[in-house]
């Protein structure tokens, strides 16, 4: 398992499942349905205090693997986080965390 923390460009679907990313200039094509959860945030890492009362998303974050591959590579399990930037907008915000190959 690869850990990296990398912000990737991601095309979705009509219903917002992942099919597709672009990471380290590379393309890759989702080949399995991308499993979606929840998971505790690493607050303690992203900000050295959590302002009170501020709303769901907070401590939880949507979490998606997926199996994908990219020009003549095979096949491997990707994670991907999705949170959305509500400043200034709903921009969407995604980052790759593991690989598993």
């Amino acid at each position: 398992m690869l850990r990296v923390d990398e912000r990737v460009e991601v095309s979705v679907d009509r219903v917002g499942e992942p099919i597709g990313f672009w990471w380290r200039g590379a393309g890759y094509l989702v080949k399995s349905k991308p499993i979606r959860w929840f998971a505790r945030r690493e607050w303690w890492i992203e900000a050295a205090r959590v302002q009170r009362g501020i709303g769901a998303g907070v401590l939880e974050v949507e979490m998606w693997r997926m199996s994908a591959t990219s020009n003549n590579k095979d096949r491997a399990q990707f994670e991907l986080v999705h949170t959305l930037d509500n400043s200034g907008g709903q921009k969407h915000i995604w980052r790759l965390v593991r690989v598993y190959e």
